[in-house]
Parts: structure tokens; C-alpha cells; sequence
């Protein structure tokens, strides 16, 4: 079946296992409350996964898991989450939970709902 690209949008994602490369005090602090740090990129959803990717100076300043898909058939719930100037989208799996920070997260939310149901 084609992957056709469905949304895509500037986001940041919550994840745990990143190499920060910049000394920077703060880091083990943030890593230790947020669960792991947030990583700028792009988050993608298709007719079969929700991708994230990190940009180009993400990926330089960070090493790790940076790169995460989620497909849709795994997804259990999409909730929208409090932010301070954006709001969080939270997909849960069995196996774990990605948190992207997006403009327009409700639609977003909604939409990756959508597109989870149409595969089921």
C-alpha cells in the first residue's frame, strides 16, 4: 500500500535517549524532570505511521534515538496535553509514549485519530 503523507508539521519531541554535544548545566536537570529532552524537527503523519524527525542543527548539536515512527495500527490513544506556548499531543503504544509540542495539536490530535481509525 502507497504512504501517503497526510499532515506534517514543525514540532518538538520529548525523547529519552539523547546525547546532548554542548556542555550546558541545565541539561541533566531537564533530562531528569521531563523523563528526557525536547528535540526540534518536523513531525509527520501518514496513512501508516506518525514519524518524528530532528532538523539539521538538532541532529548536529544531539546524538541518540532521535529519529521515532510510531505506526498507526499501534496506537491506543491520542490525548492533547497542557503546554506553555504550544500544546503537548501525547500517542500512547503498548510499549511507549511520544509527546510532540505543535501548533494546532487539537487538529493534529485529531487527525492522526482519523487516519488510525481508517486503518483499523
Amino acid at each position: 500500500m502507497h504512504e501517503d503523507v497526510l499532515v506534517r508539521k514543525i514540532a518538538n519531541a520529548l525523547v529519552e535517549d539523547v546525547t546532548v554535544h554542548i556542555t550546558m548545566p541545565s541539561t541533566p536537570i531537564l533530562r531528569g524532570a521531563l523523563g528526557g529532552l525536547w528535540v526540534g524537527g518536523w513531525v509527520t503523519l501518514t496513512t501508516k505511521a506518525v514519524t518524528f524527525s530532528p532538523n539539521g542543527l538538532n541532529r548536529f548539536m544531539q546524538s541518540g534515538a532521535l529519529d521515532v515512527s510510531v505506526p498507526l495500527a499501534q496506537i491506543t490513544d491520542v490525548t492533547v496535553l497542557w503546554g506553555l506556548f504550544t500544546k503537548i499531543v501525547a500517542i500512547t503504544t503498548p510499549e511507549a509514549m511520544l509527546k510532540v509540542r505543535c501548533y494546532g495539536a487539537a487538529r493534529f490530535a485529531e487527525a492522526i485519530l482519523a487516519a488510525r481509525d481508517r486503518v483499523a
